[in-house]
């Protein structure tokens, strides 16, 4: 099982740059692959989208991408002398009137845009350096891998204990409505003779509201299915790849036959069960939003 929350990165260079690759995992309802990078690198995105799908299933991941040129780089420096002109003429009919002092200088001139541009190039991209960005890509991957198993470890654990505290109240049910039918039949027989004002109802007919009652209230097919559900929720939690989605499904189909089952709850000792089933049955459905 993993989880889909995870950290990784990892860095390695070459001669010409050094390369940082950082992998930040939350949850997510599908893969949702959301990359960081320079513009000059966007044509590397396509590649780097590749080799993460390959291995992720579900989550959402933040992809930092940060190159650092470590060769000579192209530098040029481009001025655009009308402009520098009209602003050097303007400086000097408001210092000539007192407005300013001093003189303008190339400092105030690369405050500009508009008259100062300087434009660093990078070495050229060749095969190996790219190369090399897919191989610290993978390397960032792998510890992403390994958080969301250690992960993946406790989620089980946690789940794990749910499931046992869930399969112990189906059994104390099924204790609790082998005394059904006798609690049943002795409300019934004291709620008539109440009604009656006497002693001894009709047999015949308790006994058939009794026989209706107990029909009605009967939890056994509802315990059967939620037992079937716990050991389906097992089998899957112990399955490789993505399993998220199909362990939110059984928790639903868990949760709505909890639902059933306490609409027939006939005592409190029952609802009380019930209640607490609910619970751990949502602290489920909670966890599993986790897993990948």
């Amino acid at each position: 099982m993993h989880s889909m929350t995870g950290f990784g990165q990892a860095s390695k260079e070459n001669e010409r740059f050094r390369m940082t690759v950082t992998l930040r995992g939350v949850n997510h309802r599908y893969l949702d692959l959301s990359p960081r990078m320079r513009d000059e690198l966007r044509p590397l995105e396509p590649s780097l989208r590749e080799v993460l799908s390959r291995r992720l299933q579900r989550g959402r991941v933040e992809v930092s991408v940060e190159v650092a040129s470590l060769g000579t780089r192209d530098v040029e420096v481009t001025i655009d002398e009308a402009v520098a002109d009209a602003v050097k003429t303007m400086a000097d009919a408001l210092a000539g009137r007192g407005v300013i002092s001093g003189e303008l200088q190339l400092r105030d001139l690369l405050r500009l845009p508009e008259v100062v541009q300087l434009q660093i190039r990078d070495p050229e991209w060749t095969d190996e350096d790219r190369a090399l960005l897919i191989s610290v890509v993978e390397a960032a991957l792998d510890q992403l891998l390994t958080a969301r198993a250690a992960e993946g470890e406790k989620l089980f654990a946690v789940l794990e204990e749910r499931l046992a505290g869930l399969q112990r109240i189906g059994v104390a049910l099924s204790e609790l409505k082998a005394g059904m039918a006798a609690e049943l039949s002795s409300s019934l027989r004291r709620r008539i003779s109440e009604l009656l004002d006497r002693d001894r109802p009709d047999e015949d007919r308790l006994a058939q509201e009794v026989a209706y009652l107990v029909d009605r209230a009967d939890v056994s097919e509802e315990l059967d299915r939620l037992e079937s559900h716990l050991e389906q929720f097992r089998s899957a939690m112990r399955q490789r790849g993505s399993i998220g989605k199909r362990l939110d499904f059984l928790a639903q189909e868990i949760f709505r036959e909890l639902n059933t089952l306490g609409a027939k709850c006939r005592d409190s000792e029952m609802t009380r069960n019930m209640l607490d089933a609910k619970v751990l049955c949502e602290q489920v459905r909670e966890q599993v939003q986790n897993v990948e």
